[in-house]
């Protein structure tokens, strides 16, 4: 809720700030299960994902330097969510 109030008072850094811990600290005990209980290899799906996310990293920090942040920019960031999905079937199947 934090997030969205904050989005309303024009504070988008601070919501983006928000959710992304929010989802950081949540996604640290199963990510440390999973390392802990499956075998890990480096293989061209892990390689394609990482790949994915370093671009929209990059997009976002360069759009949020440039102080050019907006709700559509924001929302073309799931296109790499799309890029991935396309990317992953060949590599997979």
């Amino acid at each position: 809720m934090n997030a969205v109030i904050w989005v309303r008072q024009g504070k988008t850094r601070l919501a983006l700030a928000n959710i992304s811990g929010a989802m950081m600290i949540q996604a640290t005990v199963p990510s440390g299960l999973g390392l802990l209980f499956t075998d890990w290899e480096f293989d061209g799906a892990l390689l394609w994902a990482g790949l994915v996310t370093m671009a929209a990293v990059v997009y976002l920090l360069l759009t949020m330097r440039a102080h050019r942040l907006t709700p559509g920019r924001l929302a073309f960031a799931a296109f790499f969510y799309l890029v991935f999905a396309v990317g992953l079937v060949p590599i997979l199947g």
